[in-house]
């Protein structure tokens, strides 16, 4: 399926003449998409370009990166405060 609409993107270079497609980095399996933490690596956050999602390179992958981004860091920051709250009061 991915092959396949990378092929069709390919083919219309009049409509995507500077785009390129992105693939690799961690995959969706390995990371709770809830809060973006690894599932291998309690207390590691991932988002942004370093997980496994392919796509056109222009927008949607800036859309998939800052969603992420704010799971992550919203995630970290109540792990952050649930782990510390005897300190914080």
């Amino acid at each position: 399926m991915a092959i396949e609409w990378y092929l069709q993107c390919a083919a219309c270079e009049q409509v995507f003449k500077e785009e390129f497609v992105t693939c690799g980095g961690v995959p969706l399996k390995e990371i709770d998409m809830k809060t973006m933490q690894s599932k291998k690596c309690q207390g590691l956050y991932i988002a942004g370009e370093v997980l496994d999602i392919d796509g056109v390179t222009g927008g949607f992958n800036f859309q998939s990166c800052w969603s992420a981004g704010y799971l992550a860091g919203t995630s970290l920051g109540l792990d952050v405060e649930k782990r510390y709250e005897n300190i914080l009061e």
